[in-house]
C-alpha cells in the first residue's frame, strides 16, 4: 500500500506530516485531507479564528505534490 502525506501549507510555511499515512490510492488521501480539514475548521470556528488560506498538499514518498486542497473547500453549505 503506498504513503501520502498530507502536508499543510500556511503561505510561506509548510507544516510537515512526517509520519504520512498507508492508503489505498489517491482518492483514499484526498478523503483523508478532507476529513482532516473538517476537523480544523471545526476546531477554528468553536475559537472563533479566521481561515488564513491554509492549504493540504498531498505528496507521495518522493515528494511529489499529487493534489492540493484548500481547507475552505471543506466547508460544505447546505
Amino acid at each position: 500500500m503506498p504513503i501520502y502525506f498530507l502536508h499543510l501549507r500556511r503561505g510561506n510555511e509548510l507544516i510537515e506530516d512526517f509520519d504520512g499515512s498507508l492508503l489505498p490510492d489517491l482518492d483514499a488521501a484526498k478523503a483523508e485531507a478532507f476529513a482532516a480539514a473538517r476537523e480544523m475548521l471545526a476546531e477554528r470556528v468553536k475559537a472563533g479564528k479566521l481561515l488564513n488560506g491554509e492549504t493540504f498538499e498531498i505528496t507521495d514518498d518522493t515528494g511529489t505534490v499529487l493534489a492540493t486542497l484548500p481547507l475552505r473547500d471543506a466547508l460544505v453549505l447546505d
